[in-house]
Order: C-alpha cells, then structure tokens, then sequence
C-alpha cells in the first residue's frame, strides 16, 4: 500500500461538539448549524467524534447517525472533513473505520484501544487491521490522546507505520517537547498537528496545523492567526502566541484544574450555534463563575475577538437544557 499524500492535510480544524435532544442521542440539527457556523469563517476542515465530541459516549448505532449526517453537512458546506474512530476494544474500532471509509471521509483520528496498554505484539495486531480497513482510500491520523493515554514519539510512529501504511500524521498536544521533537525529527513527511499553546515554536519547525478549541470561540481570529505562520511573519505570530498564552493561563487552565472540559465553553461564548455547555452524564457543566472568568480573560488578552463587527459577544451563555438519558458505554 502507498503512503497518502499530505499535503492537503494542514491550517485550523475546529471540532463540532455534539448537543443531545430530548431523547438523550446526538443532535445532528445542531452539528449542521455548527457546520454552517464553520464554513462561513474560512476554516481549513472540521472534524468530530473525539474526546472534545464526547465519542466515549456513543455506542455504535448513534456514532453512526453523527458521521452520516455530519458528512453530508460538510460535503454540502465543501469542507474537508475527519471523524474519530477510537474505541475500547479492536471490532469496535475497526468497524467505525470502515463505515468512515464507506461515506469517504477525508481522514480518520484513531488512537488505540486505551484500557490496558497495548504491549508491541498488540500494537502489531491493531494497526495492521487498521491499516487493512482503511485500504487506500482513508488517511489516519494517530490520535495520542488528551488524557495521556497513548504515548506517542518519532520512533514509535515509524513503527505503526510500517504496520499501517495508511497513516498520513499525527494529533497530540506538543506540550513534550522530547516527543514532538521527535516526531517532527524522524517523521518529516508527516502532517503533524499540535495546541494552540504551541503552535508558534512546533510550526517553526514543521508542524502544520492544530485540531482547535480556539476556533470554537474565534474561527476567523484563529485563521488570520494561521495566516500569519504560513506566511512567516513571525513577529506577528508570536505576539498573537503571547496573548494565547496568557488568556489558556488566565482563563482556560483553572476549568481544566477543576476538573471540567473546556472546549464547549469556548464555542458557547465563540456564539456557536446549537450549543449549551451541558456535557453527558456524569461529566458536569463548567459553573458559570469559570465561564464568567473565561470571558474576561477574553476580553483582557484577546479584545479583537470581541470589538470586530462579528464579535460573538451577542448574548449570555444559552440555559441548559433539561437533563435527558445518555447514552451508555459499549
């Protein structure tokens, strides 16, 4: 099997976040409200089903119901588009990346099954059925996780490639900065993907975009942002990476240390539409004096955001809807 080109692969991909309806199971009018949100602020693509989608909540039947529907949405919207394929064991897995492939989705996030660390015998295992059920037609990009889960280097990424020829890059924080220095270092052909709070020094040195919470509350601010690295105008760059910086510490890190998820905060207040902050069961709202200190540090580090003609400052955070069943772990 060929490698896949990369080099579509590359700029700012916001996550859509998943809003349940009254019966507990994904809201897809609300994804395509948020595809259309999207499309309309220049964005590179748009991806969903990972930790920030909540996928360790769905069983099958509605991960499909979210990746038929947000396919379509982002077909019409002629945005490239990528969905995660984790799962717990190895048939879930591999079932979700051949229904990916089926609806021709632009590239798949998979991580590997996380519960038990898989030794290299079962990596083997793993990623050559990946690779088989991706065939040549879906890109993969390994997902290292946001919990820690799947330690991931330059070395260990060549590794599953020859197991998976299929993988086309990689997603991880970059906040390592032996591994992604490694993984830039051993794997240059790759598209690697990094966080805002990095993404000045690793795009420097090769990486090449950031799956961003950031453009849930400013799409157009994290594209111009973008703009400003491919074009090596670094002076700009990273004085816009300062003021990231400050506003992640200030308003950003005190939810993730209380132990709440932050990227629907961010949309909410961005003026996503369709969304509420309420996470499924058990996972809490983040309270509304973290999304208030949020906001301010918005307006501290970052005013642009709010002063343009499309500030997304247009009304309080939306209630929370009544509380409804979730879905279940498979």
């Amino acid at each position: 099997m060929a490698h896949p080109n990369t080099t579509t692969l590359r700029g700012i991909w916001p996550p859509i976040l998943i809003e349940s309806g009254e019966d507990g199971r994904v809201d897809l009018e609300a994804v395509a409200m948020s595809v259309k949100h999207f499309a309309e602020s220049g964005i590179h693509g748009i991806y969903t089903a990972d930790t920030a989608s909540e996928f360790y909540t769905m069983e099958f039947e509605e991960w499909e119901d979210l990746a038929v529907h947000f396919r379509a949405a982002a077909r019409e919207a002629g945005l490239p588009a990528g969905i995660g394929c984790t799962w717990t064991n190895q048939a879930g897995s591999l079932k979700r990346i051949e229904r990916a492939r089926e609806l021709g989705y632009d590239n798949i996030h998979l991580s590997q099954p996380y519960w038990v660390r898989l030794n290299s015998a079962a990596q083997e295992t793993f990623w050559k059925a990946a690779g088989e059920a991706a065939g040549n037609d879906l890109k993969i990009i390994v997902y290292a996780g946001s919990q820690g889960q799947f330690p991931l280097d330059g070395e260990s990424l060549l590794r599953l490639r020859n197991y998976c020829p299929a993988i086309a890059g990689s997603k991880s924080l970059g906040f390592d900065a032996v591994a992604t220095n490694s993984l830039l270092a051993r794997c240059p052909d790759l598209a690697h993907f990094v966080h805002e709070q990095v993404l000045c020094a690793w795009s420097a040195l090769g990486a090449v975009g950031c799956f961003s919470n950031l453009a849930g509350l400013a799409p157009a601010f994290a594209v111009d942002w973008f703009g400003y690295i491919e074009r090596g105008e670094w002076a700009a760059a990273f004085e816009i990476q300062r003021r990231v910086n400050r506003f992640y510490e200030e308003g950003a890190v005190p939810i993730r240390r209380a132990g709440y998820f932050l990227d629907k905060a961010m949309a909410v207040i961005g003026g996503v539409p369709g969304l509420t902050t309420r996470q499924r069961p058990p996972h809490a709202s983040v309270p509304a004096d973290l999304i208030d200190a949020l906001r301010a540090a918005v307006r501290r580090h970052l005013p642009e955001i709010f002063s343009s003609p499309t500030s997304p400052e247009r009304s309080e955070v939306p209630p929370e809807r009544d509380s409804s069943p979730a879905s279940s772990l498979e």
